[in-house]
């Protein structure tokens, strides 16, 4: 494999993300790159570099780092809803799995009552992958959440799985990846958030330095002409802060940016 052309193929499977809204599943890269004869391990290297891109593939489950074995710290408050939360899970009675199949199999041909009894025996696993995620962000509350509604969503997409797979296997994956794709939105939000700080401590720079020099206020057109950024961009990044563009809606004050 030459390693030109893979990169090549690597920035391809990165436009076919783009088209589809940057969500691929495991099948689809393992079609694209059928080809390249990877190995597993390579597939798996594949499936981190878009993750690392923030392509959300279905059915990639990282593997965990050495440093990562252990369990994250929580907070006290955290630490108490997990108590209570394992507390209200205790009077469940753990079914055998020959009866979970038959549950899935009931839940797959649309029975209710097996879809809520079968969500109540997957209630543990959500707790072990908000568990294990937490610590990265989210509170662990959220992550139950999410993966609550993950399991419930899971629970009327039975009948999508891959062919091979078993519904308990189905149903733990769609818990577990419900919960990453949570932590991955909420690491997109923030990253989106520090660069629009920097956008706006670059433009208030560009503000004080223009104005210090005129000795007077600026119009957005002399700032958009100073800065090479469009007077849109910029009357876009003060609203965005509340922080406007001036009474008459041309000039910017110093003091507000």
């Amino acid at each position: 494999m030459e390693q030109q052309e893979f990169q090549k193929r690597l920035e391809e499977l990165g436009r076919l993300a783009q088209e589809k809204e940057n969500r691929l599943r495991t099948e689809e890269v393992r079609e694209f790159l059928k080809d390249m004869e990877l190995t597993e391990e390579q597939f798996q290297l594949v499936f981190a570099y878009l993750a690392s891109r923030l392509v959300t593939v279905e059915g990639y489950v990282p593997a965990k780092e050495e440093s990562e074995e252990k369990e994250a710290k929580l907070t006290p408050e955290e630490q108490e809803f997990l108590d209570q939360y394992r507390k209200e899970l205790e009077y469940i009675v753990s079914l055998e799995e020959e009866e979970l199949l038959e549950l899935c199999r009931a839940a797959e041909e649309g029975d209710g009552g097996a879809k809520a009894r079968l969500t109540e025996q997957l209630l543990p696993e959500v707790i072990q992958a908000a568990r294990g995620l937490a610590g990265q962000g989210l509170p662990l509350g959220d992550l139950v959440q999410e993966g609550n509604i993950g399991l419930m969503l899971a629970m009327e997409t039975l009948g999508l799985r891959e062919e091979g797979q078993t519904p308990l296997d189905y149903l733990k994956q769609e818990i577990r990846t419900a919960v990453l794709q949570a932590l991955e939105e909420q690491q997109t939000e923030r990253q989106a958030g520090s660069l629009l700080a920097e956008r706006l401590n670059h433009l208030r720079d560009g503000i004080k330095k223009l104005s210090d020099e005129l000795e007077r206020k600026v119009s957005l057109e002399e700032l958009s002409m100073f800065m090479d950024m469009p007077v849109e961009e910029i009357e876009d990044l003060l609203k965005l802060a509340g922080e406007g563009t001036g009474d008459d809606g041309e000039n910017t004050e110093e003091g507000q940016a």
